[in-house]
């Protein structure tokens, strides 16, 4: 009839895992595990000004743009699609 197995008493043991930081921040934020400091939060004009005039001449520095219809494009190459590739290995096998 086959083998009989012996009952086993099993139990699952408890699965062991850790945190993520993003979790552990929550749990902190959850149970007010922090003290915040006064921050002031205004930014100094001259660093607003220093960015803007920073980008304004990374702007400037650029070689200006020529219009569309002054450009000349070189004439479009003709990519050759695989069906002419092989009626053309057909042709060239039949010159043989």
């Amino acid at each position: 009839m086959g083998v009989k197995l012996k009952k086993v008493n099993y139990s699952r043991t408890p699965i062991e895992y850790e945190l993520t930081p993003y979790e552990i921040l929550m749990d902190d934020i959850r149970s007010r595990r922090y003290t915040l400091r006064k921050v002031d939060g205004a930014i100094p004009q001259s660093v607003k000004k220093d960015a803007h005039a920073m980008i304004l001449e990374f702007i400037r520095s650029r070689p200006p743009l020529r219009k569309a219809s002054e450009r000349k494009l070189p004439p479009r190459r003709r990519e050759v699609t695989p069906r002419e590739q092989l009626l053309a290995s057909i042709q060239v096998g039949r010159q043989l």
